[in-house]
């Protein structure tokens, strides 16, 4: 075991080949097995349209999953979220699935999709690592297709890591997305460990890169700093602000979600410490700034978001609690084993329809809606 592996909690050593075992309601393990299992048969190009009939399959029934999705999008378009909205969200999660997959299974398959960057986003990158004193920090939100974003920068020649959260005894399913962002070659970084600021700085003190996803922060034990966005109040990671004031240069980053051909990818110019502040209110202002753009770029692409996942101190869910009650009171009760069922049924039927004959996923997937009927009827 390496000693990344050994701080994440995983052992490579164990058998833990899908499909996996899953808890009573847990949807995310069922989507897993079915996208691990379609990966390699289904054509890249056709995997997106997969990944919407899946997350239509699980939007059809009330679910935690879906109802995080609905507040999350409502939020961020600053109205109240449709059916088409949420399935949006979801798609682009499951289309991130896809891509661990296909990284893990055959990662110049993976890689083979079109990454369009422009050359002045890569020619800004190098300057900033020429003159920063520790290395660059991309800070993402959770849009688009984050590891294709970091996988590209590493096979373009980048020294480049990303801090991610798993749990401290993960879960084969979560064992299973490490695989996938490991995949990337990029070097994975587990969140709130002893050594995730060695791990960091390892990497910077390299002239390297690292990825920090700066749209909510996942900590439960630690205050985080409070920015104003989507017309409220958030909690960001103090990380970006704390690097930048010892000389790191943090650039807001963005990936759109992938369509048949590829997808997108973009680095902006570093924002600006101000050394002569004091430390708290230099550190409040450059996280701002860092909120307004990921805030500016999640409306242009609120179809990218793919953030479901329950948030410590939820925010979105504050916000509902506080301006939207409206949005909670849209909410049906939620079944979250019914959801995994019908994954599973979905799975089910398209194996049984000669899932291994290639040819038919040129054309349109099965539609899961049959194995809904069977499952709820």
């Amino acid at each position: 075991m390496t000693f990344r592996e050994t701080a994440a909690g995983i052992d490579p050593r164990e058998a833990n080949p899908p499909p996996f075992r899953r808890e009573h309601g847990d949807i995310q393990t069922a989507v897993v097995n079915l996208v691990d299992r379609l990966a390699p048969i289904v054509p890249v190009a056709r995997q997106v349209d997969v990944a919407r009939e899946i997350a239509g399959l699980i939007a059809r029934m009330p679910s935690t999953m879906g109802s995080n999705m609905f507040l999350r999008q409502s939020i961020i378009r600053r109205s109240t979220a449709t059916s088409d909205h949420v399935i949006d969200g979801l798609a682009a999660w499951i289309t991130v699935l896809f891509d661990l997959a296909n990284l893990q299974q055959d990662r110049g398959r993976a890689m083979s999709l079109e990454a369009r960057i422009p050359k002045k986003a890569l020619d800004r990158l190098a300057r900033a690592l020429s003159r920063s004193r520790n290395g660059c920090i991309i800070a993402v939100p959770h849009i688009g297709s984050l590891e294709l974003f970091a996988a590209h920068l590493k096979d373009r020649g980048f020294n480049v890591g990303f801090v991610y959260s798993i749990g401290r005894q993960p879960t084969p399913t979560e064992r299973w997305i490490y695989a996938g962002r490991s995949a990337t070659a990029a070097t994975p970084i587990a969140f709130a460990r002893r050594n995730t600021g060695a791990e960091i700085s390892r990497i910077l003190q390299n002239k390297g890169v690292v990825f920090m996803v700066v749209d909510v922060y996942p900590s439960a034990k630690y205050a985080g700093i409070t920015v104003k966005t989507h017309d409220s109040d958030f909690r960001y990671p103090p990380g970006p602000a704390r690097y930048a004031r010892t000389g790191t240069l943090v650039l807001p980053g963005f990936a759109s979600r992938r369509d048949a051909t590829g997808f997108s990818m973009n680095i902006l110019a570093p924002i600006e410490y101000r050394t002569w502040m004091p430390v708290e209110a230099a550190a409040s202002e450059f996280t701002q700034e860092i909120a307004a753009q990921v805030d500016g770029f999640t409306a242009e692409q609120p179809a990218a978001y793919w953030l479901w996942h329950p948030i410590p101190n939820d925010p979105y869910f504050a916000i509902a609690q506080r301006q939207r009650p409206d949005l909670l009171t849209a909410m049906a009760p939620e079944d979250d084993e019914a959801v995994a069922l019908a994954v599973e049924a979905a799975d089910a039927k398209w194996a049984a329809s000669d899932l291994t004959d290639p040819i038919r996923w040129m054309e349109a997937p099965p539609l899961a809606a049959s194995a809904l009927a069977e499952t709820v009827g």
